[in-house]
């Protein structure tokens, strides 16, 4: 028995980043169904650090995260570090493709994380379910994303949905999202925002108006925000990059007199 167990460890990480666990593929009234459970054992090689979060459909992982940056609304700096070990992910995905080129895909993923939260070591499960629908004039994406912190019992959700491609222009993005935390159980976050970001080589920029508030302040939108963001590879290493973004935030915070603020950063995030 121990012999099998030491067999199957070797076996697995001796494997490709991903190992198929089944696979299914069938054709029926022109429509091309796929069926795949795999697991992925490391997801650093698949992430693209320099792509911003507010442009992912679904919210992305990465084991680390340095940045040390000054913002002139606090008018101080500032340095964040997060740190994660993320274990093997379970992922099943099922995909619908018709003869219109529509494609539809669901997946499921399950993945174990090692954080520190709230100052102490804790494993974290996240949970996602994801419904993308793709064409030739848009791409619409659902996620709900689940993590729970089993040290404090504790859970966030984040629900999003986007829409790409739409009014005929390939790099426009469309995007609304809310987020509730089990600690706030009469809170609700929810912002939503339009963006349009060039190509990604060294450089990406983006281009973004957003808005959004909480269920326990009013009004309904607190907050506006119109900003450019420029993010740069550094050293043509794309772990490494300078984010430099001016943006006029009109708030309640503010009695709604709009205020012009630079936010500058280094980042090390992969």
């Amino acid at each position: 028995m121990k012999k099998g167990i030491i067999l199957f460890l070797f076996t697995f990480l001796l494997a490709s980043n991903t190992v198929v666990l089944s696979k299914k593929e069938k054709e029926t009234n022109n429509t091309i169904i796929q069926e795949e459970t795999f697991i992925r054992k490391w997801l650093i090689d698949k992430y693209n650090a320099i792509v911003p979060s507010f442009l992912e459909g679904e919210p992305k992982e990465n084991m680390l995260h340095f940045v040390v940056g000054f913002d002139t609304k606090t008018n101080k700096p500032y340095s964040k570090l997060k740190v994660k070990i993320l274990l093997p992910e379970i992922e099943k995905e099922v995909s619908k493709q018709n003869i219109k080129a529509t494609t539809k895909t669901v997946r499921l993923k399950f993945l174990p994380i090692l954080q520190i939260y709230k100052t102490l070591p804790t494993l974290t499960f996240k949970g996602s379910f994801t419904f993308q629908k793709e064409s030739l004039t848009n791409q619409i994406t659902f996620n709900e994303s689940i993590y729970y912190y089993t040290t404090f019992t504790e859970y966030k959700e984040i629900t999003t949905f986007s829409l790409k491609k739409f009014l005929s222009i390939n790099n426009l993005l469309f995007k609304i999202q809310k987020t509730y935390h089990s600690t706030d159980k009469t809170n609700l976050f929810y912002q939503a925002g339009i963006y349009y970001y060039t190509e990604f080589y060294k450089f990406i920029r983006t281009y973004g108006y957003e808005m959004g508030g909480e269920r326990e302040k009013l009004p309904f939108i607190y907050w506006y925000k119109l900003f450019f963001t420029y993010r740069h590879i550094l050293f043509d290493r794309r772990y490494l990059f300078m984010e430099f973004t001016p943006y006029l935030y009109y708030s309640k915070e503010y009695d709604f007199h709009p205020k012009l603020f630079l936010n500058v950063s280094f980042n090390v995030k992969f």
